[in-house]
Order: structure tokens, then C-alpha cells, then sequence
């Protein structure tokens, strides 16, 4: 044994003290940086790793005790065998939370949480297993007594705890080796590498060089080996390998400070970011606030261009002037607008009518372009009205509004520096849910084209203009009916009075003069009585044919007034009467039909329907020279409905409602009845296609005392 060896072996408490030093300032330094919050998963496992340092630093300064010059434990077997025992439970404590870290830090990885603990335990009561099982087979195979237990037990703790431990700790070590050199702690990732590095030295040659024991391999490998191989004792390599290994965890720890370095820098970096952004921010909302402002502004200008033109279209009915009022507010509103043309159709088939226009004199002899423009401008109403949608005439071709827009302001709606020669823009004029109109535009030569916000507001005031014109047009129809119930009224009454002269005059001239002459002769044959009696026979022959001819006029004068049969019997047997006495008058054939459900119904629409049925037929004798005639009657569950259908010479149904038509009173009439009724009246006739009436009125049915008999009849 040489000098240094022996130097060694006298100071070896000094050893064991540093030996446990070194773990025991390890594991205090790991024990204080728990407290610091961060964002490594395999934070926790420190707690593990500090238990280790801290019981293993413990268990090496029990040896310093017992190696104490002056202490003799010997004397006192109980208490000697209960400090090995106590020894070794710390050495074997110390190396299972070794191992706990290791696992704990491999499993933190790829897994969550609760999987990872599981995993730990399931591994370490594996170790644990392991362990017990070898103590218990070696105790009982070799039955040792006293230290040689004890010497056995910290044999197999070395071997199957200290050994596993540190390869496993090492390779936790390597795993977070990784996490720091990706965070950019290089320094403290290469200290940890190193850390890892000395561990696994400890483990795999610290630990293999155990106390001479019975067990194999220690009875060859053992501290006596080591110290006659490398003439220092185990403990000294074991004691400069844990100073080492406590220098670079030490070290590593840093990386807790590196952490919250960045953690600080981060957060000043975001709430730098945090500043800029709120600046950002500001700005941007001061920008949409002046954007707002604008639009504010322009919303304003807009919605009052809008009442203005509203107030305006609601101070008047009449539809040329509100007409003339709507392109003048147009104007106001949008500057570029030097013309505008309105364009109507007054009935559905009829070409489109120009109905206002201003902004379109000539100036300077230039009639022909103002007229060129106008025609222009129909054009592009007449597309407007049939694709009900906007267009515009580019000066090359049309195309929708939209398509307009995208041409002339490609980058913004503000059109700076896109000018048109000439543009014309048509909006439909929607009329009583019916594209009946076209509200045309030109932009001024050389101005800019139009924004966004100007075709919006066109689309506006064209749906306002559109219900303005709806109503105007409503108001004229309507004072166009009254005027017309009020002639209609001045024919009925006319007509009554014709029809009173005539009865006048029949009754006058025919049955006046009959009652008459029946008088006399019945003075005549009351003289003959007496006188003649043959004479007076003769006489009262005479005057039974003359009172059966008088009432036979006064039969036809009723009749011709109203047909009791329409009260008696019914609609059905009225009209078959009607139409029977109008092929006899006539020679006209004529079919008569009946379908549905025959019942009676309200007097009035019965009476209506006669009428109108009536009415009918005579204007097929007067004007249709027709051959064949149809009356058709049709009951429905709500409804009645009467056709009258006939081939004659027809009519322009246009021509014929006009002052000096000769079907004009006689079809208003009918219309006028029907209206009265609530009901639905429709006449179809072109010239040389005949005449089709077709009346649909509601109804109401009502029992009548002698609806068999009504009904029998009706069948006949």
C-alpha cells in the first residue's frame, strides 16, 4: 500500500464527509429551485431527484459517524445493527427516488399526466419487486447473520436500485438535455449532458465496486479490488464523481433563471406589442370614426334628398308633376346628371310611353344629338324592362350596372381620373308588382362616372318614384271610375225613363186602345142582350179574343220586365226559358249547360247573373252575327260562374271600351253589376275570333220551401 493510499484510508471520514457533501448540496440546491413556477413538464421530478441528493448525502454522513476516530458502535450490537439497518434503508430510500425521477422524466413525455404517474408506478413497484425478492431468496438461502445480512442487503441495493437508477436518471437527463438546447439554453443543456454523463459513471462503476459480501460478483468486485487496482479507496472516486455530478446540476439549474430571463423578456415583448397594438387600434378607430363621420355626413345628405323628394311626391297626385319633381331632386342630389327621361306603360302589350323628361334641350342647334340621345335612352329602357334589371349604354354597348362599375372604377368608388364620354343608366320601375317603367339617366360628358353611393341612391328614389306613380295611377283610375259610375248612372237613369215611355206607349197605344174598344163592346153587347141575343153571343166572342189578347201584351210587358220564373223556380229555369225564346227569336243555335250542384242561392246575384246572361245575348244580336251560341252555368262549392260564348265577328276589347263605342255601355254595365256583386268579370275577344264573357261571383245557399220542384224543373 503506497503513501497516498494510506494518506486516504486515514482521512476517509474527510471523504465520506465530502462525499455527502456533495450530494447533499446537490439535492439542497435542486429542494430550493421547486418553488419557481415553470413551464417544463419534468419540473416535478425534481422533488425526486432533490430526495435523492438530500438521503444519500444523509446515508454517507452516517458513515462519517461511524468512522469517527474515538467511536466504537461495536460495544452495543443492538444499536450497531440498528444503525446498519438504518443505513442502508436511506442508501436504498435514496437510489428508488433516483430511479422515480428517472422514470417521471422519461414518461413526461408523449403521454398525459395521469398516464405518466401511471407508468411510474407500475415501473418502480416492478424495481421495487425486484429488489424485495432478491433480499428475501438471498436471506433465506444463505441465512447470514448480523453485518452479513446488512453487507448483503447493501450489496443488492447497489446492484439492482443504484445501478438501474443511474442509467435511468442519466437518460431523464438526456430527455431534458433536449428540452433546453430547443429553448436555446445551450450552456445549461451541455452542464446537463455532462451532469448525465458523470451519473451514469457513478452507476456503472461506483456502484459495481460494493463492500466484500458472500454474493457474486462482489466476492471478486469489491472496494479491496478497486483499491488495490487504482491504490485510492471507492469512496474517493464515488466522492469526486458526486462533487462533479453536484457542480453540473448546479450548473443546469441555471436554466430556471434562463426561463424566467425569457419569461420577463417575453412579457415585456408583449406588452410592447400590447402598446403598439392599443395605438393600432386607435388609430384604426380614429380612422373609422372619420370614415364613419363621412358616411354619417353622406347618409344624411342622402336621407334628406330622400324626404325632400318623399315631401315633394306626397304633395301631389297628379303623376306629371311628381313626375318632373323626382328628376329635379335627382339633379340636386347628383351633379353629374345633365338628363333624365321617364319612361311608362300605361297597359300590359303597350309599348313603353315617354311620360317626363328634362334636361335635354338642345343648346347650340344641337337637336340632333338631343334626339340621338333620346332614342338612345329608349333603347336601354326597353332592355331595362325586359331583363328587370339595371343596364347602362357605355357609349359601345350595354351591359349591367355592375359591370359598369367594375369597368369605370376598378381600384376605388371614388372614379378619380375615369371619366366617360357619355353614359346612360336605366333603372326598372317596378308598378303594381309589374315591371311597368324605366327611370333613365345620362352622365354629363367628361364627368366622372357614378360611385356606389349614386347608384344606391337611384335605386332608391326609383322604388320611392315607383309606389308615387302607383299611387298617382290608382288615384286616376279611380277618378276615372267615378266619372264612369257617374255616366253609367246618368244611362241607367236615361234608359229607365226610355224604358217607362215605352211601356207608356204600349200600354197606351196597344192596351189602352184594346181596354177601350172592350169596353165598348161590352156596352154594345149589354144592349143586345135583349134585342139580339144571337148579335150579343157574337159580340162577347169578340171581346173574350180581345181580353185574350190584352193579356197576353201584359204578360209579354212583365216578362220583359222580370221573368216570374226567376223567383219561382230559380237561375237554371229562367235561363232555359231565356235562352229556348232566344233560338226561336233568333234562329241562332244555341246550348245551354249546366254543372255542378244546382241549388238556390241569393235573389240578387241569381238576378245579376240573369242579367248579365240577358245582356249578353242581346249584344250577340246586335253586333257578334254569330252562328252558334253557349251559355254555360257553373256551380262550385263558394262560387257561380256564368260563360256566354259565341263566333261571331269579335272586337278590339281596347277600342270597344272607348266614349263612341257601341259596346262600351252595355260592357260597363255588365262589369259594374259584377263589381257590385264582389265578384270577377273577364271578357276575351279579338276581331274575327269571336266573344267569350266569363263571370265568377261568391255565393251563399239558401233553403227554399220548394227546392224539390226547383230542381225537378231544372233537370227537364
Amino acid at each position: 500500500m503506497n503513501a497516498l493510499s494510506q494518506f486516504f484510508i486515514d482521512n476517509i471520514v474527510v471523504v465520506f464527509f465530502l462525499y455527502g457533501l456533495g450530494f447533499f448540496s446537490m439535492g439542497l440546491a435542486v429542494w430550493l429551485e421547486l418553488g419557481r413556477s415553470s413551464e417544463f413538464r419534468r419540473t416535478r421530478a425534481l422533488l425526486f431527484l432533490a430526495g435523492f441528493g438530500l438521503l444519500h448525502g444523509i446515508h454517507e454522513w452516517v458513515e462519517v459517524y461511524t468512522h469517527l476516530p474515538g467511536v466504537d458502535i461495536t460495544t452495543n450490537p443492538v444499536g450497531h445493527l440498528l444503525l446498519e439497518v438504518f443505513r442502508v434503508g436511506l442508501l436504498s430510500l435514496s437510489f428508488l427516488l433516483l430511479a422515480i425521477f428517472g422514470l417521471r422524466v422519461i414518461f413526461a413525455d408523449g403521454v398525459s399526466e395521469d398516464r405518466g404517474r401511471r407508468a411510474t408506478i407500475k415501473w418502480t413497484g416492478i424495481l421495487v419487486g425486484i429488489w424485495l425478492v432478491l433480499v428475501v431468496i438471498t436471506l433465506w438461502t444463505h441465512r447470514p447473520c448480523g453485518d452479513n445480512c446488512v453487507t448483503a442487503v447493501d450489496v443488492l441495493s447497489r446492484y439492482t436500485l443504484a445501478i438501474p437508477a443511474a442509467f435511468l436518471a442519466a437518460w431523464a437527463m438526456v430527455l431534458q438535455h433536449r428540452s433546453f438546447k430547443a429553448r436555446g439554453m445551450t450552456v445549461c443543456a451541455r452542464d446537463l449532458l455532462w451532469a448525465a454523463l458523470v451519473l451514469l459513471i457513478y452507476g456503472a462503476v461506483g456502484q459495481v465496486f460494493t463492500k466484500p459480501s458472500f454474493l457474486w460478483p462482489s466476492t471478486v468486485l469489491n472496494s479491496e479490488l478497486f483499491q488495490q487496482t487504482f491504490g485510492i479507496p471507492v469512496q474517493l472516486f464515488r466522492a469526486v464523481l458526486a462533487g462533479t455530478m453536484a457542480v453540473f446540476v448546479i450548473r443546469a439549474l441555471r436554466a430556471f433563471e434562463i426561463e424566467r430571463e425569457q419569461k420577463l423578456t417575453a412579457a415585456n415583448e408583449a406588452k410592447l406589442a400590447a402598446q403598439q397594438e392599443a395605438l393600432a387600434t386607435q388609430q384604426r378607430a380614429h380612422a373609422e370614426m372619420e370614415k364613419l363621420n363621412r358616411e354619417l355626413q353622406t347618409a344624411v345628405q342622402d336621407l334628406t334628398m330622400l324626404f325632400d323628394l318623399s315631401r315633394s311626391l306626397a304633395a301631389t297626385l297628379d303623376r306629371d308633376t311628381l313626375l318632373q319633381e323626382a328628376l329635379a331632386n335627382i339633379f340636386k342630389s347628383i351633379p353629374r346628371i345633365q338628363g333624365g327621361i321617364i319612361f311608362l306603360r300605361e297597359k300590359a302589350g303597350q309599348p313603353l310611353q315617354q311620360a317626363a323628361v328634362a334636361g335635354y334641350e338642345p343648346t347650340n342647334g344641337s337637336g340632333t344629338a338631343v334626339t340621338e340621345t333620346i332614342r338612345k335612352a329608349r333603347e336601354v329602357a326597353e332592355q331595362v324592362v325586359a331583363a328587370d334589371q339595371s343596364f347602362c349604354w357605355t357609349g359601345e354597348s350595354f351591359l349591367p350596372v355592375k359591370q359598369c362599375i367594375c369597368l369605370a372604377q376598378p381600384d376605388s368608388q371614388n372614379c378619380t381620373g375615369h371619366s366617360i364620354p357619355e353614359r346612360t343608366i336605366g333603372v326598372p320601375l317596378v308598378i303594381q308588382d309589374q315591371v311597368n317603367g324605366c327611370l333613365i339617366l345620362n352622365v354629363e360628358a367628361g364627368a366622372n362616372c357614378l360611385t356606389t353611393r349614386d347608384h344606391d341612391l337611384i335605386r332608391t328614389v326609383a322604388s320611392q318614384l315607383s309606389m308615387a306613380i302607383a299611387n298617382a295611377t290608382l288615384y286616376q283610375e279611380v277618378q276615372a271610375r267615378e266619372e264612369l259610375r257617374g255616366e253609367l248612372l246618368r244611362q241607367i237613369v236615361s234608359a229607365q225613363e226610355g224604358e217607362r215611355q215605352r211601356i207608356a206607349r204600349e200600354l197606351h197605344d196597344g192596351t189602352g186602345q184594346i181596354l177601350t174598344a172592350l169596353s165598348l163592346g161590352l156596352a154594345a153587347a149589354s144592349a143586345s142582350v135583349q134585342r139580339d141575343p144571337a148579335l150579343a153571343a157574337r159580340q162577347l166572342n169578340e171581346l173574350k179574343t180581345m181580353s185574350t189578347q190584352v193579356i197576353k201584351e201584359l204578360h209579354d210587358l212583365v216578362m220583359g220586365l222580370r221573368p216570374s220564373i226567376l223567383d219561382d223556380l230559380g237561375l237554371v229555369p229562367a235561363l232555359r226559358g231565356q235562352v229556348q225564346k232566344f233560338e226561336e227569336r233568333t234562329r241562332i243555335v244555341t246550348r245551354f249547360e249546366v254543372n255542378g250542384r244546382i241549388r238556390r242561392i241569393q235573389p240578387e246575384i241569381e238576378t245579376t247573373i240573369f242579367r248579365i246572361a240577358q245582356e249578353s245575348l242581346t249584344n250577340v244580336v246586335k253586333h257578334a252575327d254569330a252562328r252558334h251560341v253557349t251559355v254555360q252555368l257553373t256551380y262550385d262549392e263558394t262560387t257561380i260562374q256564368l260563360m256566354v260564348q259565341d263566333d261571331g265577328s269579335g272586337f278590339d276589347q281596347d277600342t270597344a271600351l272607348q266614349a263612341d263605342s257601341a259596346y262600351r255601355w252595355g260592357l260597363l254595365g255588365m262589369q259594374e253589376r259584377v263589381s257590385l256583386a264582389g265578384g270577377d268579370w273577364k271578357i276575351d275577344s279579338q276581331p274575327g275570333a269571336g266573344t267569350t264573357i266569363q263571370v265568377s261571383i261568391p255565393i251563399t245557399e239558401i233553403v227554399a220551401e220548394n227546392a224539390s220542384a226547383i230542381l225537378e224543373t231544372a233537370e227537364v
